[in-house]
């Protein structure tokens, strides 16, 4: 399974150097095929204060006032999530779910365990692990005693399981060791917390995942590699750091900008208002 880096991950490796609520900092981060079948990918973190905005080439995401915003600049649209918005959408999902929970439970056994089956297989990531019958897999953390230098700091290297099976390798960094390294994760948890409305109604880890990382390995993960079948597969790494003044205009929606609402199941059918 590959962790969502989506506003998580992604942010959280490239936010382990941190900075005051005063001066801001710019972090660029390299993801790539470690095979080279793909061309690597970089992402662009801008962090004040308790305001985010992160670049890649798929997509510009900004957190403020408890609030995390998706803008695409294709079509000049944004999306935004809250607590409120993550609580209304974990109720739908999760009636969703325990209806389509009675319609399986009235199949004929032969045909119920076939989509049980192919729910199970969908929950090994992504929105596979919110169905009926998908597994939950088992995460734990391992601290290797490795260390390595990213981006000139030093981290420990925690190997990360699912059901027992090495899936990634987080390189951890202390935030006390470098200067906002506290701000940066007290940002995290209220993330998390807004996130957790959503994830807590489903019973799974959901997006939260990458911050329960943080509270074990005691640090924040500046290299993430992935593995499969035992073979490291790919890898983010923080690359670039300094400190820059970040305008205000760049937590900002772009103007012209129209909000599109998330878009998730009803219980009896359709999609959400």
């Amino acid at each position: 399974m590959r962790t969502p880096r989506l506003t998580l991950t992604a942010l959280l490796a490239a936010s382990a150097l941190g900075a005051t609520a005063h001066a801001g900092v710019y972090l660029e981060s390299v993801d790539k095929e470690l095979d080279g079948s793909k061309t690597p990918t970089t992402s662009k973190m801008w962090f004040d204060g308790a305001r985010m905005r992160t670049e890649n080439a798929d997509s510009t995401v900004i957190f403020k006032n408890q609030a995390l915003y998706t803008i695409d600049t294709k079509s000049k649209s944004y999306r935004v999530i809250d607590k409120a918005t993550a609580e209304k959408i974990g109720t739908q999902v999760a009636a969703a779910r325990k209806q389509m929970e009675a319609r399986m439970a009235a199949m004929p056994p032969e045909q119920r365990k076939k989509m049980e089956d192919m729910m199970a297989k969908l929950g090994k990531g992504g929105a596979g692990a919110m169905m009926p019958g998908a597994k939950q897999q088992q995460r734990s953390l391992k601290n290797t005693g490795r260390t390595e230098t990213v981006a000139g700091i030093k981290c420990t290297v925690w190997e990360a399981l699912e059901d027992g099976q090495k899936e990634q390798e987080l390189c951890a960094a202390p935030a006390g060791s470098v200067p906002g390294g506290d701000d940066v994760i007290k940002t995290f948890r209220e993330i998390s917390a807004m996130l957790s409305s959503f994830t807590d109604k489903l019973g799974s880890r959901g997006s939260d995942a990458p911050w329960r990382d943080m509270e074990t390995i005691n640090g924040v993960p500046i290299l993430t590699r992935d593995f499969s079948d035992g073979k490291a597969t790919s890898e983010m790494r923080l690359t670039v750091v300094r400190k820059e003044s970040v305008g205000a205009s760049s937590f900002e929606v772009p103007a012209g900008y129209t909000e599109k609402k998330l878009d998730f199941p009803r219980a009896g059918g359709g999609d959400a208002d």
